[in-house]
């Protein structure tokens, strides 16, 4: 038996025999192929089986039998050395009797006699199996069951009948019964996916043995068995301070829960990816001084595929948790979506809209691990709350959403990466608030961009231009906007010239924005949100006038257009509202919804019910929003009546009056009128200061001098293309 398993352990040999000696007891019919006593394939065993046929047989039947040659039965007895095959002797019914009784019994003690093992002082095999079987927690029975089957995929066990049946899970189980001599129903029941065998992916669906596991067995590695299931973590951690408000929010009962020792704690961590889930898990196991144990993710089989089924991550869990110190760990299951996942509809929606395929968890199977855990557990995942399954999300002690990272949040993971990879010499705190908020990235983003930065050894005067070249194409490929300039007011914009309805001057309006933001942190329920309402036709200067407010206020501006938050799935714009409302709270950010009419029309002219809850959902926010909130609309009567009272300063940008196109004339094209140019310009109707900085760009690639003449047509053709006004009683289009 030239097997490599067999050569280095005498007890797997041996193991084998008595599989085949069990498989040849309980077979009974024609053996189809002469592998099947490969085990018996020994050294002296060709002179053996020679002597033992000679004394055993009736010499009338030998001679019969060489005589007549019957291929593939008997060959040449009296060849030197003689040809005997065991498989013809099985199948010719005169010779099997004496074979069973005789021939196979001395054919047995002689190749169990001999010491395969290339060294047997030491049976590393069989050492390992005793491993995984106190690691496991397995029967003799589920061993064997292993066993068979590594035989099996190593050609030393062969199935008796037809080829053809090779390679499936027939073929294993025919074996395991005849081998082990057990029931089919016994074997099926051991290798179900709630049983051991398969929870810790030993053998796959079709009870072929997981080929990762050789290495191990055979002593080719010294890695030890439980890294294939959990690791302790030894890397870097970020410090517990580095995580801000969350740290604030949460640090303090999170700790008091854990250290309390009563019983172990189960925390769910759950929202947007690459949020800082993991790295916070982390750093609060150091900030408690337990040691951190993160569970495995995926099983490599060796055959291409990768296997990381919800059954086996329950067993590696409880694993972890029977060779751990409860007291003094936290255990840590990552990437945790398919264990928690339910299969309600609100789980297989969301699979379907993400595309995944991979099998659910099983709630019964969650449920029964919490109960028997020792040690408190750390659970992430990237689902959101409503695909998990309401009974499991009662089973946590805490929870905490993680939503997308802020401005100041990406500030943070910018500064520790570069920090991790030594590299303040080429970034400065400057270039990090730019790159913060011109990349909404994720942390793990941000991570890959430096480190591919740091290959790269670049000069300091490369790294803005190297940045730009890794960024874009991680957020194409990511599906992430980049920010752009827009937020920031053109360098010749003054309040000066705008045509504001009502008695209230915007310079007012920024002093008491002004005023509110000094105030923040007041208590008082009396105290006036600071919400805007800005209404107006095209191009008055709505948003011009919110990137004035931004910049002359040094407050960062989060833009919002409401087709941006309207979401195709029920709930998902009332989630969109609330994370922009959040998002721009934890930033110190004012809040701008432009296109808000497309968000909150009329409830009087609902006919879908998300049409009100998402209306119900804005004036919900904008009562407990403690930040200013601006809302800009081109159709301000079509704006639902409760939405409008809540705004403290509503201001209607109407078109310029005379003095205003002077201004904004002369302010953007540096030239002065003639009183014949001011005449002709104050007949144009219904010009706006987004008009004139439209002509400027339509002029700018001409060449040579413009004249006032030229642009005061490219007006009057901007006018005319507004149909004399018309704008305000066009239908909306969109949403």
């Amino acid at each position: 038996m030239d097997c490599f398993i067999c050569r280095r352990s005498n007890w797997m040999q041996k193991k084998c025999l008595g599989f085949l000696r069990t498989m040849l007891e309980n077979y009974k019919d024609t053996i189809d192929d002469s592998d099947v006593f490969l085990p018996l394939d020994c050294s002296g065993a060709d002179e053996l089986l020679a002597h033992l046929v000679r004394k055993t047989l009736p010499k009338k039947l030998v001679a019969d039998m060489s005589e007549n040659r019957r291929k593939g039965f008997l060959l040449e007895l009296d060849d030197d050395p003689a040809r005997v095959t065991l498989c013809g002797l099985w199948n010719a019914s005169e010779s099997r009797p004496a074979l069973i009784k005789k021939i196979l019994p001395a054919m047995f003690d002689h190749a169990l006699s001999l010491p395969w093992s290339e060294n047997s002082e030491t049976d590393v095999f069989h050492e390992r199996m005793l491993e995984l079987q106190r690691t496991l927690k397995i029967s003799d029975l589920e061993i064997d069951i292993m066993l068979v089957a590594l035989a099996i995929s190593e050609g030393i066990l062969w199935d008796p009948r037809s080829e053809r049946r090779r390679g499936n899970a027939s073929r294993n189980l025919f074996m395991m019964t005849k081998c082990l001599n057990t029931s089919e129903r016994s074997i099926l029941d051991y290798a179900s996916p709630h049983k051991s065998l398969r929870r810790f992916e030993c053998i796959d669906e079709d009870m072929d043995i997981n080929s990762s596991l050789f290495s191990f067995l055979c002593g080719m590695t010294d890695e030890p068995l439980v890294n294939s299931f959990f690791t302790k973590d030894t890397g870097e951690t970020l410090a517990w301070s580095d995580f801000g408000d969350l740290a604030k929010k949460h640090g303090s009962i999170l700790k008091r829960m854990l250290e309390s020792g009563d019983k172990p704690v189960n925390i769910l961590l759950y929202g947007a990816p690459g949020t800082g889930k993991t790295s916070f898990a982390r750093a609060l196991a150091r900030e408690i001084g337990r040691t951190c144990y993160c569970i495995a993710q995926d099983t490599n089989h060796g055959n291409g595929r990768v296997c990381s089924s919800p059954e086996s991550r329950f067993g590696a869990l409880q694993i972890c948790d029977g060779q751990i110190v409860p007291e003094e760990s936290l255990i840590i299951v990552d990437e945790a979506d398919n264990m928690l996942r339910g299969v309600d509809d609100f789980g297989a929606l969301f699979m379907l809209a993400s595309g995944s395929s991979s099998h659910t968890g099983d709630k019964g199977l969650l449920n029964s691990v919490l109960d028997t855990m020792k040690t408190s557990t750390i659970w992430i995942t990237n689902t959101p709350s409503y695909a998990l399954d309401e009974s499991s999300r009662r089973r946590f002690d805490y929870s905490i959403c993680f939503e997308p990272l802020n401005c100041e949040q990406r500030q943070r993971i910018w500064r520790n990466n570069i920090s991790r990879l030594k590299m303040g010499r080429l970034i400065s705190g400057r270039q990090v608030e730019e790159y913060s908020s011109l990349y909404p990235v994720s942390a793990g983003g941000i991570s890959q961009v430096l480190e591919n930065l740091e290959k790269m050894h670049p000069r300091k005067s490369e790294v803005p231009q190297l940045v730009e070249q890794l960024m874009k194409p991680h957020c194409e490929l990511m599906g992430v906007k980049l920010a752009d300039d827009r937020l920031l007011p053109s360098k010749d914009y003054s309040l000066d010239g705008l045509n504001i309805q009502g008695d209230v001057q915007l310079e007012r309006i920024v002093e008491a924005i002004r005023a509110f933001q000094h105030q923040k942190g007041d208590m008082d329920p009396d105290r006036p949100r600071m919400n805007l309402l800005l209404s107006g036709a095209p191009g008055t200067g709505k948003t011009e006038f919110v990137k004035y407010l931004g910049n002359v206020l040094k407050t960062k501006v989060n833009v919002k257009m409401g087709s941006d938050l309207l979401s195709m799935w029920v709930g998902g714009t009332e989630k969109n509202i609330a994370n922009a409302f959040r998002e721009a709270e934890a930033e110190h950010a004012i809040l701008f919804l432009d296109e808000l009419d497309g968000l909150v029309q009329s409830r009087t002219n609902a006919q879908r019910s998300w049409e009100v809850t998402q209306v119900n959902e804005l004036l919900h926010q904008m009562e407990n929003f403690d930040g200013v909130m601006i809302g800009a609309t081109n159709f301000i009567q079509n704006l639902d009546q409760a939405v409008m009272r809540r705004f403290t300063f509503k201001l209607q940008f109407n078109y310029l009056d005379d003095a205003g196109k002077r201004l904004f004339f002369e302010r953007m094209f540096k030239s002065t009128l003639t009183e014949e140019e001011v005449q002709r310009l104050n007949a144009i109707p219904n010009l706006a200061p987004g008009d004139f900085r439209t002509v400027r760009q339509s002029l700018f690639y001409y060449g040579g001098d413009i004249s006032n003449v030229q642009r005061l047509e490219a007006l009057e053709r901007e006018a005319a293309a507004k149909e004399g006004g018309a704008f305000a009683l066009r239908e909306k289009i969109g949403f």
